[in-house]
C-alpha cells in the first residue's frame, strides 16, 4: 500500500465507519463498505494520475529562443514537447 493511499484511507475511515455502522444488516453493511472502498480507490487513483500529469508537465522542457543570423535578423525558435500545442507556445516569447 502506497503512502498516499494510506493517508487517504486513514482520513476517510472514520466517515466510512459511521456510514457503514448506520445500517443494521451485516449484508448491507458489507455491500456499503465495499461500495465506499471502491469509490475511495477510484478517487485515490484519479488524484494520483492527476498529480503525475502535473508533475510530468512541470518537468517538460519548454523554451523559446531567438536565433540571430549573421546579417542581424532574428528568428523565433520553439521547442515543441510531445502533447504540447503549438498554439500554447505562440503567445510565449
Amino acid at each position: 500500500m502506497s503512502a498516499s493511499r494510506w493517508r487517504v484511507l486513514t482520513a476517510y475511515l472514520p466517515g466510512i465507519a459511521s456510514v457503514v455502522n448506520s445500517f443494521q444488516s451485516p449484508e448491507v453493511q458489507l455491500a456499503v463498505f465495499e461500495s465506499l472502498m471502491k469509490a475511495l480507490d477510484e478517487k485515490a487513483e484519479a488524484e494520483e494520475a492527476q498529480l503525475a500529469a502535473v508533475k510530468s508537465k512541470s518537468r517538460a522542457p519548454k523554451s523559446v529562443s531567438r536565433d540571430v543570423s549573421s546579417d542581424g535578423d532574428s528568428e523565433l525558435a520553439y521547442d515543441i514537447v510531445e502533447g504540447e500545442s503549438i498554439h500554447a507556445l505562440m503567445g510565449k516569447s
